[in-house]
């Protein structure tokens, strides 16, 4: 018990769950040189919506498409008693996020794009620690594009640019240069090979994965062909990482290789998906260089199918083997968990999921995740509502269950409603 308190006794709020949606003031730029464009961006989105339409031209060659959402999410969450009281926080939670995303994206002629997306996020929180995992600073950012004009004691208002970057369109490939999303892997839950963009799926509020400063460079080799090279620099350029995919097709199945170096390790790896008559079959491994474990290195896979039973309903199942946990709990590497640079603990999951069209505008979905190690994990539920084409409300939660201690035992009980609006 001893070397448990003396693991939750970390920094403040450097123990956090599941709705690392929220951003905490630990996380933000505190340079005096550091000034937020949170009230210039603001009142130009506020000129933009209300004279031009969603596509303009700017000048003749150019076209500026403009797209965003304004999302709310209030929150309540019940904490272990047994965590509440070694915490020293109270067992009920209340958070409301307001979140505004603008992704204005500029072409320029038929081959080269900018992009951006930038996110205001207000926070009220019922008591002075933030409940969410994963960092919320994120590992393969170069510079700090974070800032937080507003910091009280229950409420905060953080801003940040997620996505700043230039695509530049050739005959023989595409370069990207700047904040973007590189998509790698074929699973559904788990992404093993998806190395500079990861996310937990328990991360409810989640929407869009932390953007990489990095250039990619992929050469288009054949129609459903090609060999993609990618370079990532950290913080203040402290440590870099690099790697190359090559994806092809064969007898109708995607077939990915990789190799690279990854926080200093090197690594390599390869995923697939297709069918198997009329399911979908998919899966990928990462192996990793890693002194500490058995022969200096551990393996990461998925394996998962999923099938669309009817028109109105699809399910799904994934398996997960992390070499990279542990299968004794004392051992969990729970600051690994909050700093991002790892998503799990334990050794074996399985997730399973199903989606079913109730009507035109109502959806459920149902998801569990299952440790197979130390015998927690937790159940998610949601009912969407489609109010229009633009707008939709959820009304979800998250029921995680196991023995103290355990992985899925620090999730508290989650209730959440979200709307959504899109333009």
């Amino acid at each position: 018990m001893d070397k448990w308190i003396r693991k939750l006794s970390v920094p403040h709020r450097v123990f956090r769950f599941p709705s690392s949606v929220f951003s905490s003031p630990c996380s933000v730029s505190r340079s005096p040189f550091s000034v937020s464009p949170l009230p210039l961006i603001t009142i130009a989105f506020l000129l933009v919506t209300s004279t031009a339409p969603a596509q303009t031209s700017l000048w003749p060659g150019t076209d500026l498409n403009f797209s965003g959402y304004v999302m709310e999410m209030p929150v309540s969450e019940n904490i272990q008693p047994t965590l509440a009281q070694i915490t020293g926080v109270s067992r009920s939670e209340f958070s409301n996020l307001v979140r505004l995303r603008l992704r204005p994206t500029l072409h320029i002629g038929d081959n080269t794009k900018i992009g951006l997306a930038y996110e205001i996020d207000g926070l009220y929180y019922s008591q002075n620690v933030s409940f969410g995992l994963g960092s919320t600073t994120p590992l393969r950012q170069v510079v700090s594009l974070r800032w937080q004009p507003i910091d009280r004691k229950h409420a905060t208002i953080s801003d940040y640019i997620d996505r700043l970057y230039l695509d530049q369109e050739f005959s023989f490939g595409t370069l990207v240069i700047g904040r973007q999303r590189i998509s790698w892997g074929t699973g559904r839950v788990w992404n093993p090979t998806d190395i500079f963009n990861p996310i937990n799926p328990a991360d409810f509020g989640k929407v869009e994965k932390d953007g990489a400063d990095a250039a990619s460079m992929k050469f288009y080799l054949g129609q459903l062909t090609d060999l993609q090279f990618v370079y990532n620099a950290e913080y203040h350029f402290k440590s870099s990482n690099y790697a190359a995919r090559f994806r092809t097709n064969i007898l109708g199945y995607d077939l990915a290789v990789l190799a690279g170096s990854l926080d200093r390790r090197l690594i390599t790896g390869g995923d697939f998906a297709g069918n198997v008559w009329t399911a979908g079959i998919r899966g990928e491994a990462l192996v990793s260089q890693d002194p500490s474990k058995s022969g200096g290195y551990y393996i990461r896979w998925i394996l998962g199918m999923d099938y669309q039973f009817t028109d109105k309903l699809y399910a799904l199942f994934e398996y997960y083997h992390n070499g990279q946990g542990t299968l004794n709990r004392l051992d969990y590497d729970l600051t690994g968990l909050y700093e991002g640079r790892i998503l799990n603990l334990a050794k074996d999951y399985l997730a399973l999921g199903a989606t079913y069209q109730m009507t035109p505008l109502v959806t459920v979905t149902l998801s569990s995740v299952s440790n197979f190690s130390d015998g927690s994990g937790y159940l998610a539920g949601t009912v969407s509502y489609s109010a229009s084409d633009n707008t939709s409300l959820a009304l979800g939660s998250l029921y995680a269950y196991g023995k103290t201690f355990t992985e899925y035992w620090y999730y508290p009980q989650a209730y959440y409603l979200k709307l959504e609006t899109y333009f």
